[in-house]
Order: C-alpha cells, then structure tokens, then sequence
C-alpha cells in the first residue's frame, strides 16, 4: 500500500515536473577552474568562441539564443555530447579541463548560491 501512493506521488511529481515551463536564459557564463571568465549575451549574434586552458580547448557556438560545445581535445567528449543549452540553471561541464558553461538570465544573481552549490 505505502508502495502504491509513493508511486503515485511520483508520477505526479514527475508530470508536474515536465509541465512546467522553463525560464530561457539571456546570459552564458564561462568559468576556467571556477573563476568566470566570459560572459556571452545570448540575445546577440556571437562568433564562435575557443576557451584555452592549460589543460586544452574547447569551442563554443552561440545560436538563436542558446550554446553548446561544438570541438574539445578532452579524451571522453562529454562536453561536447551535450547538446544546445538554453534555460535557465542549464549546465555544459568538461571535468578534464575544468570548464563550466551555465546559461542565467542577466538580471537575477550571477552567482553560485548554497543551495545550487
């Protein structure tokens, strides 16, 4: 019986969830070992964009208000397997060069907070 309304509760959970819309966001945020380096308006034509880091490269493309990873050196291409980003709290992580893209919208906090964190 507890079994029963758990799964329920989730289902519902669940369906909420994918209901709701998310915020599209009008910043990318690049951070290199945590400290952020550039910030791209998402609203604009933007040129695509090679991050160097000591440890290799990765290349972005900026496209109807989204970005993703299009070329990395890395070995296992994760980064790059991710796809368009474009919500808000929506990230592109490459461990092996330590390498963070998180789309935010420019008017709320920039920064990381607690929770998030």
């Amino acid at each position: 019986m507890i079994f029963v309304v758990l799964m329920v509760i989730g289902g519902v959970m669940l369906v909420n969830n994918l209901r709701q819309e998310k915020p599209t966001g009008n910043v990318a945020i690049l951070e290199i070992d945590g400290v952020i380096v550039e910030k791209f308006d998402l609203d604009s034509d933007l040129e695509n964009y090679r991050a160097e880091t000591a440890l290799g490269y990765n290349t972005l493309e900026f496209a109807n208000g989204a970005v993703r990873v299009i070329e990395a050196d890395c070995p296992d291409k994760i980064c790059v397997n991710f796809g368009w980003i474009k919500h808000v709290g929506q990230t592109i992580v490459c461990l092996p060069h330590r390498l963070i893209i998180r789309i935010a919208n420019e008017s709320s906090d920039l920064e990381l907070d607690g929770v998030a964190y």
